[in-house]
């Protein structure tokens, strides 16, 4: 018979620095009510298993160390609790069981979902896109919207 492997934990570290940074972003550019309620649509949308990897999240509690800012670290926690309705075999998990207000836990797939929706959010080449294709339907010439989109990013 063959023992399961316990799936990992991953904390915030500087690896994925990055992911939390673009969630951040897209939490203060939505405001707190839009991203909660993005955040609960995908997570609707995602089917939960208790024995998956999770992703554990702390709150920022001090510049030097790793964490998410208070207003979506809150949001994490009420879709934590939520996740915990859904699946409560997820309490089976040390990371979900020993939450509090100053860390929190949801299933590592989910976290990839919120960052690739995030990230999806930001994408500067569809901005690029949009930026040449209403330049075009004001009549300027592919090279003319092109010449637009280099000034508009210098002006940056």
């Amino acid at each position: 018979m063959e023992a399961t492997m316990e799936k990992p934990v991953i904390s915030l570290e500087r690896r994925n620095l990055a992911e939390l940074e673009v969630i951040e972003r897209l939490a203060v550019a939505m405001g707190g009510e839009a991203f909660e309620a993005d955040v609960r649509r995908l997570s609707d949308l995602h089917t939960v298993d208790s024995d998956s990897a999770i992703q554990a999240i702390n709150r920022l509690t001090h510049p030097s160390l790793i964490g998410m800012s208070d207003t979506p670290f809150q949001i994490f926690q009420r879709l934590s609790d939520d996740l915990i309705i859904r699946a409560p075999a997820l309490l089976q998990r040390p990371s979900f069981r020993y939450r509090n207000g100053d860390n929190t836990a949801v299933p590592y797939e989910l976290w990839l979902a919120i960052v690739r929706h995030a990230r999806e959010y930001f994408d500067p080449a569809g901005l690029d896109a949009d930026f040449l294709a209403a330049r075009q339907r004001e009549g300027l010439s592919n090279r003319e919207a092109f010449d637009a989109l280099i000034a508009s990013k210098r002006r940056k």
